[in-house]
């Protein structure tokens, strides 16, 4: 069985982090091995506190996944201290995974910023993006890394090719572009990969309209990424596939009958 790590923040409201990595991992019928970053007292209206793991329980973490187990993939969400970036790398480097999907949290979707304050945001994930197979950045994110303002698909190319040019050592550029407001005239969504040949490739899925904000998307996104590519699909495949997924995930809420009062939705909650 492909074994797939989650080094993220745990997320109790179940709707992101850890706890939707592993969800997704289930439905591929992929084994979920998880590291905690951060535990965090959340939910998917407001941040009530993070608490950082330390960098020597973050270090055992590691140790007790990777001394055991023979790991495929790893997929990150929030990185809480540069420290854990900097240990995460090495067993990266030491274990020679192959698949390593870099999302590099810093705004969840509902705008609520993740990381520290003190971080040094982009600067301190970069041993892990040297190493990353695809880092996939939402909109806001992808404009602090760049310094680009993002408004529409060339502005997301533009972007893409800013932060190839800032930071060599990445391969594989994705940006999710559900934040992007949509066109009246064009009611899409357009993720885009620039791949490691400086080449882009667009993929286009259905914008769905619901009466309710949406809780868990990028980490959905970024962990069914994570396993298309583990179980060998060519990112490009990886990446239509993953969009179609998420799609389904919200169309399937549509026929799930919700009587509660609460404004959020959960992407993994049917799975």
């Amino acid at each position: 069985m492909i074994k797939a790590l989650s080094v993220a923040g745990f997320d109790g409201s179940g709707g992101a982090g850890i706890t939707s990595d592993t969800k997704i991992f289930s439905r591929f019928k992929i084994f979920g091995l998880s590291a905690i970053t951060a535990m965090t007292a959340q939910n998917p209206d407001n941040i009530y506190g993070i608490i950082p793991a330390s960098g020597d329980f973050f270090d055992k973490e590691l140790k007790a996944v990777f001394d055991y187990f023979k790991v495929d993939a790893v997929k990150t969400g929030l990185i809480a201290r540069e420290e854990q970036s900097l240990i995460l790398s090495e067993y990266i480097k030491k274990y020679m995974v192959k698949i390593v999907v870099i999302d590099p949290v810093y705004i969840s979707t509902s705008n609520k910023r993740l990381a520290m304050k003190h971080s040094n945001y982009p600067d301190f994930l970069m041993p892990l993006f040297k190493l990353a197979t695809v880092i996939t950045p939402n909109i806001m994110e992808a404009e602090l890394i760049s310094g680009e303002k993002i408004d529409n698909l060339n502005g997301m190319k533009k972007a893409a090719k800013r932060i190839k040019e800032s930071m060599p050592g990445i391969k594989n550029i994705i940006i999710k572009g559900s934040h992007i407001k949509p066109d009246l005239n064009d009611n899409k969504i357009y993720n885009v990969l620039l791949d490691s040949e400086n080449k882009f490739f667009v993929s286009i899925s259905e914008r769905i309209k619901l009466d309710k904000e949406i809780h868990g998307t990028g980490c959905a996104f970024s962990a069914a990424l994570t396993a298309y590519l583990a179980k060998g699909l060519k990112i490009e495949e990886a990446l239509i596939k993953t969009g179609m997924l998420v799609s389904k995930f919200i169309k399937d809420f549509r026929k799930i009958p919700d009587n509660s009062r609460d404004k959020h939705i959960y992407i993994t909650g049917n799975i």
